[in-house]
């Protein structure tokens, strides 16, 4: 009677620690697949808009013109972190990719542009901007569908509409809203690329 409880005991054990190893394996298999997903699913695909609108041909403080500035901000960027970058507000509103900052023209289609950024795949937005957009509803409506944070770097006055209208397109993301100086070039190439976090598309 002894061996057989004793036998049964053991053989209990042995399943037991069978399962518990089972389990175990599963539950670290299950960690891993979900960290895989996460990775997955959350990889940040970015994408760089400028606006290039005619109001960008203006001087800053520091001298020269902003889009000069700007383009020097993107070239040394994408050498360091090649973003897709798109361009708003020329040919007459149209967006579309660039290896370089054209000359300013045109309006600011930005509601085009965030939309633009969606269709290429982008879950992230970074724009640099220096005024309002044509039209802030439509350019909210993009953003709500956008689906991803929005962060803006705005070119101006701190205390104007275009400043106001950039916190709110932020805020509305989940992104975050900056005053961008062009004077300081370095300054605002690290605070971009601090942004980009894992890259571009």
């Amino acid at each position: 009677m002894t061996t057989n409880t004793t036998t049964a005991t053991a053989a209990a054990t042995v399943d037991l620690a069978t399962i518990e190893k089972l389990a175990i394996e599963k539950l670290n298999k299950s960690a891993a697949k979900s960290d895989l997903d996460a990775l997955i699913m959350g990889a940040r695909r970015s994408m760089l808009l400028i606006d290039v609108s005619g109001s960008m041909a203006e001087a800053i403080r520091s001298g020269g013109r902003k889009i000069d500035a700007l383009r020097g901000v993107v070239k040394s960027l994408r050498e360091e972190c090649p973003v897709p970058t798109a361009a708003f507000g020329m040919n007459h509103g149209h967006v579309v990719l660039v290896e370089s900052v054209p000359e300013p023209q045109a309006s600011t289609p930005m509601a085009a542009a965030i939309e633009f950024a969606q269709r290429e795949g982008a879950n992230h937005a970074v724009i640099v901007t220096d005024g309002q957009p044509d039209s802030e509803g439509a350019t909210f409506a993009a953003a709500r569908s956008f689906g991803g944070p929005i962060d803006v770097f705005y070119v101006g006055d701190g205390n104007d509409r275009g400043a106001q209208f950039a916190k709110e397109l932020a805020a509305l993301t989940g992104g975050t809203a900056n005053l961008a100086d062009l004077g300081k070039p370095k300054e605002l190439q690290g605070k971009i690329t601090l942004l980009l976090g894992d890259g571009g598309l």
